[in-house]
Order: structure tokens, then sequence, then C-alpha cells
């Protein structure tokens, strides 16, 4: 009686994935930079587009009126807005190994940048949602998510720019129920045009808040996989890392819908300075 052979199963390496593109990372106006990274002691910001009521105004007095009659309420001088604290950098990485006899050195370290590419983004919003939660100090309470988007847009308003309204991914399908997204091609905006941010890092990060800054800048160096063998235990092992920071000029507001505050990291990313 022939004995009947047992055939493996097939191992089909499954289509790599991109990343999703309503996210910060995808919305950051990047600089990636190649030469050494002189921004990894941080960025300070050198504001230029926010802050000017403080030095701007109108022209009330009489215009035949003499130098005496002028009150200090009329003098044209401007003062510089304060510039925010220094953003500091992070450094994303994610790792595969495997035994050597089961897997070849390309699919761990193939396995190691999709991770990387994959993850990424949403490191990066956790590490700025923690940075906002600490500049907005004390969010406004709303009761829904029309209330929210009524206040940050307010906020935007008064600045006269277009910015970015960062929310956990949670919050889109209540947004778009309250016909609060307005499709323009592949991106999400708000009635008046601003930028929505939905984050899977914010899900968590952010939680309950929403925040609205101006639009957010970055810097990138570039991604590197470094593989090796762990001849101990016969083993290969890959590591994929970029640094970057992150910031923006300007938070306009933030609110937190039914005050039930935000989630974890808070406190995280904060900067250690002052800007200029």
């Amino acid at each position: 009686m022939t004995t009947p052979q047992t055939l493996d199963a097939v191992k089909i390496d499954v289509p790599l994935v991109n990343p999703a593109q309503i996210g910060l990372f995808a919305l950051t106006i990047w600089t990636d930079e190649d030469t050494p990274l002189r921004w990894l002691a941080g960025v300070d910001l050198r504001v230029f587009n926010y802050g000017g009521e403080a030095a701007s105004g109108p022209w009330q007095p009489d215009w035949c009126a003499s130098e005496n009659d002028l009150g200090e309420e009329d003098v044209k001088q401007g003062t510089r807005p304060e510039f925010p604290n220094t953003f500091v950098p992070l450094t994303t990485w994610a790792a595969d190994d495997c035994d050597l006899r089961k897997s070849s050195r390309d699919e761990v370290e193939l396995r190691s940048r999709q991770v990387h590419r994959l993850q990424e983004p949403l490191q990066v919003e956790r590490h700025l949602a923690a940075r906002m939660l600490t500049d907005a100090t004390s969010p406004t309470a709303v009761t829904d998510v029309v209330g929210a988007v009524s206040v940050l847009e307010a906020a935007l308003a008064e600045t006269n720019t277009v910015g970015m309204i960062h929310a956990g991914a949670q919050w889109a399908a209540l947004a778009a129920q309250a016909q609060l997204i307005v499709r323009t091609g592949s991106g999400l905006k708000t009635p008046l045009g601003h930028t929505w941010v939905f984050g899977g890092g914010y899900v968590d990060a952010l939680g309950t808040v929403l925040v609205a800054t101006s639009p957010t800048l970055g810097w990138r160096g570039p991604t590197t996989t470094r593989p090796g063998p762990i001849v101990e235990v016969n083993e290969f092992h890959a590591v994929t890392e970029r640094s970057l920071v992150i910031g923006y000029e300007h938070l306009a507001a933030a609110v937190d819908i039914g005050g039930g505050g935000s989630g974890e990291g808070e406190g995280e990313g904060e900067g250690e300075g002052e800007g200029e």
C-alpha cells in the first residue's frame, strides 16, 4: 500500500499596500535632505504669517490732526509675536528578523522597509499630537463636532489664512454626517476650505480634542535599512529608520468635544527652549 504524500501549503507574498493619504504625513510640506541633518538639535520657526493683530490696525484720527492730537492707540508700531518653542526631532524605526533557514535576507529587509513605511506616519502623528496638546493648554469645551468646527474655523478666520484641522480618524464619519467634509479631488476640506487631517495616530493621542494649526512643515532625512546576521542564533536582522522633525508656525485653537480630554502621550514632544 502506497503511503499518501502530504503537500505543503503554498506560500504567497501579499502585495505591498500604500499608506493612507488622509493623515499628517501625506499632508505636510516636506523638505527632503540627504546632506548632514543640521536640525537634529531641533528647529526654531521664525513666525512671519501670524500674530499680526498686534502690529496692524485702522488709522482713525482726522487727516488734519496734529501730533499733539494723537493718542497711544494711534502710534503705528509693530509688536512681534511670540515664536513657538523648539520643535524636537524624532527617529522612527521598524525591524524584522527570521531564521536564515526559513527566510531570505531580501524578505527580511523588505518587511522591515514596508512596516516602517506604514507605521512611520502614525508615530509622527502621535509625536505631534503631544506637542499640540502642550501648546493648546486648555482646549475650549464644545458639545459636538459641529460646534468644534465652528470654533476652529472662527479662530483660523481671524488669522486670514487657510490651515489644518487635526482630528482622530473616529471623527470622520460624524463630520461627514454633519456635512462638514467637502471633497476636493483626493483632499478633504472643511466648509471654509481648511484641510482635514484625520490621523490614525491621533485616535488615542488626541482623543476628543481637535486642533487647528497653520500648515505643517517637516524636514526629513533619507530612509536607511541596516541588515546584519545574528550568528549566535542563525538569524538575520534588519532595521529601517529615519530621522525627521515636524512643526507648525501657529496653533490657532483647540477644542474638546464633550470634555473627555485627550488620549495617551500628553507631554511628549514638548520643546525644550523658546525660539528667537
